[in-house]
């Protein structure tokens, strides 16, 4: 079972990856990887793109969609068994922890779309991918102690709390 000083780890290594490099995705799975291993490099790096809510678009949070990369990097099917009966299984079991934390992120959030997130938090919404926006996002406290930070350092401690219910976690 996880501790609090556990959970804390996890919490303070999500939200200070995020508060100094941003990309919630990667600051998501960067905890996890520092904390408890198993996330590739690759793993890490394919998730580059899915900043500011998927390619900068608000859609898909990337502290969601980072901490489904992590959980299927527990469970997911490989390649080899791509299409076999354990594949298969795999694919389930990762997509109903998946949905675990989708229901932490609509009970926390509402959503789990980064747009839907931002108004929560700012009472608007920023897009990311314009630089005017970016900038009053970052004015507005984007990575600071309530914005982004603390979303991914919540979506790290949830991963953990699913990976750990189901014995995941070694």
């Amino acid at each position: 079972m996880l501790s609090e000083e556990q959970k804390k780890k996890l919490y303070d290594t999500g939200f200070n990856f995020e508060e100094k490099c941003g990309g919630c995705a990667q600051c998501t799975l960067g905890s996890i990887k520092e904390n408890l291993g198993v996330i590739s490099e690759d793993v890490f790096k394919a998730a580059t793109g899915l900043a500011g809510g998927a390619a900068a678009s608000g859609h898909c949070c990337g502290g969601f969609t980072g901490g489904i990369l992590a959980i299927s990097s527990f469970l997911g099917r490989d390649f080899a068994n791509f299409g076999t009966p354990e594949g298969l299984d795999n694919k389930a079991k990762a997509t109903a922890l998946s949905r675990k934390l989708l229901a932490k992120f609509e009970n926390e959030y509402g959503s789990c779309n980064c747009a839907d997130i931002h108004k929560k938090l700012y009472g608007k919404v920023y897009h990311m991918c314009i630089p005017e926006e970016k900038q009053a996002f970052l004015a507005e406290g984007g990575h600071g102690p309530k914005g982004c930070t603390s979303v991914v350092g919540k979506a790290a401690v949830w991963v953990a709390e699913i990976l750990d219910e189901e014995g995941l976690l070694k």
